[in-house]
C-alpha cells in the first residue's frame, strides 16, 4: 500500500511538473548539447558519445534516459591544435572556424509512460582571444515531441477510502496526448588552457567558463489544458582541469547552475584523475590512460558518486549513482538513479604535428 500511495505521488508530481522539466543527466559535461551549444566542437575535433540514465526504480516506474551525441570540426586541417591540454589554435589571418552537431535524446517517466524525444542541430563558431584561449558563441535549435498516456495514471478521485478503484472516473481533462514543437538554443563560451613548463613544470591548466539560454521561442503547447510556459532557461557551467605538482595525478572540478522561473539546480563536484601513461612527447605513439572517482551534490536533491576510465585518451567510460537525499529519501531508500555514459575521440592526426607558418 505504501508503495502504491508513493506511485500515486509520484505520477501526480510528475504531471504538474512536467511543463518544466528538461532530459538531465548528473554526468552533464558528457552531454554538451544539453549545457550549451558553444561546446560544440570546443574540446575535441571530434567526438561522439552515449548515455543511458536510470532513476527512481524502488518507487514506481523508472525514469529511462537516453542519449547519443555527435560533433565535428569543419575543415579541421585548418585548426593547428599542438598540445591537447592547450586550447586549439589558428594559423594567421584567421577569423575563426565554425563545428556543428546533433543530437538525440528520449525519456521515459513513470507509470504514465510519460516520454519526451528531443533531436538537436548544433552549430558553434570560434575566435581566438590569444594563444591560449577563444571564445565560441553557439546556436541550437531542435525538435520535441512529448507524450503521455494516462490509461495507466492513478488520481486521487479514484480512491475510494480503502483503495485504489479503477472503475472510478478521474475527473481529469487532457487537452491531447501528444504535442510537438521546435526548441531554440544560444550560448557563448570562453576557453582556456596551457601547458607550459617555464611556469607550470610539467603541470597542464584547461578551463571553460560559459552561459546559455534555452527554450527562447517560449513554446506554448503542453499535454496538461491550460498549462503554457513561457519561461526562457537560463545555463551557468565552468571546469577546470589542473595538473598536480605531482604529474600523474590532475583535479578537475566543475560546477553547473540552471535556472527557470522559480526553479532552479545547483549541481557542483570533483573528480580526481590518476594518469597510468604519459604521453610520448614528440611522436605521440604512447597515448594517455587514466582513471578518476569523484564526488558530486546536486543541492537538495542528491549526492552523485562518480568514476570515469579513460584509454588511450580515446575512449572513455564514465559510471555514476545518484544517493538520494531529498524529501523521497525515505520512499526511496535513499536510492536515485544510476548513468552510464561512452566517448569516443577518433586520434587526432594534427596534435602532434608541428604549427605550420603562414
Amino acid at each position: 500500500m505504501k508503495k502504491s500511495l508513493l506511485s500515486l505521488i509520484c505520477s501526480l508530481l510528475c504531471i504538474y511538473e512536467y511543463k518544466s522539466q528538461d532530459i538531465h543527466f548528473s554526468q552533464y559535461a558528457e552531454q554538451p548539447a544539453l549545457i550549451n551549444p558553444a561546446l560544440t566542437g570546443a574540446n575535441n575535433p571530434s567526438r561522439a558519445s552515449i548515455g543511458y540514465r536510470n532513476q527512481w526504480r524502488s518507487v514506481t516506474s523508472p525514469y529511462v534516459t537516453y542519449g547519443a551525441s555527435f560533433e565535428t570540426r569543419f575543415n579541421a586541417t585548418s585548426w593547428q591544435q599542438v598540445d591537447k591540454f592547450r586550447s586549439m589554435t589558428f594559423k594567421k589571418k584567421t577569423a575563426g572556424r565554425v563545428a556543428g552537431g546533433i543530437s538525440v535524446y528520449k525519456d521515459n517517466a513513470g507509470d504514465g509512460n510519460m516520454g519526451t524525444t528531443q533531436v538537436n542541430l548544433s552549430l558553434a563558431t570560434f575566435v581566438p582571444t590569444g594563444k591560449k584561449g577563444f571564445l565560441s558563441v553557439g546556436l541550437q535549435g531542435g525538435l520535441v515531441q512529448r507524450k503521455l498516456d494516462n490509461a495507466n495514471l492513478v488520481f486521487p478521485n479514484q480512491y475510494n477510502g480503502t483503495g485504489y478503484d479503477a472503475s472510478m472516473t478521474s475527473n481529469e481533462t487532457f487537452q491531447n496526448q501528444s504535442s510537438t514543437y521546435g526548441n531554440f538554443a544560444a550560448g557563448v563560451l570562453w576557453s582556456y588552457g596551457q601547458n607550459d613548463p617555464s611556469i607550470f613544470g610539467k603541470r597542464q591548466l584547461k578551463g571553460n567558463i560559459g552561459f546559455s539560454m534555452y527554450h527562447l521561442n517560449k513554446r506554448q503547447s503542453y499535454l496538461i489544458k491550460g498549462k503554457n510556459d513561457r519561461s526562457v532557461k537560463y545555463v551557468l557551467h565552468g571546469d577546470l582541469l589542473l595538473g598536480l605538482p605531482n604529474p600523474d595525478f590532475a583535479i578537475a572540478p566543475s560546477y553547473l547552475f540552471q535556472f527557470r522561473g522559480s526553479s532552479s539546480e545547483l549541481l557542483a563536484g570533483m573528480l580526481v584523475k590518476r594518469y597510468i601513461k604519459m604521453n610520448s612527447k614528440y611522436t605521440g605513439i604512447i597515448k594517455r590512460s587514466s582513471f578518476g572517482f569523484g564526488f558530486y551534490y546536486r543541492n537538495k536533491d542528491a549526492a552523485i558518486l562518480s568514476m570515469q576510465i579513460e584509454i588511450k585518451e580515446q575512449l572513455n567510460i564514465g559510471m555514476s549513482y545518484d544517493i538520494n537525499v531529498s524529501r523521497l529519501k525515505t520512499g526511496t531508500n535513499a536510492r536515485g538513479g544510476f548513468e552510464l555514459t561512452m566517448r569516443y575521440t577518433p586520434p587526432n592526426s594534427l596534435l602532434y604535428q608541428k604549427k605550420a607558418a603562414k
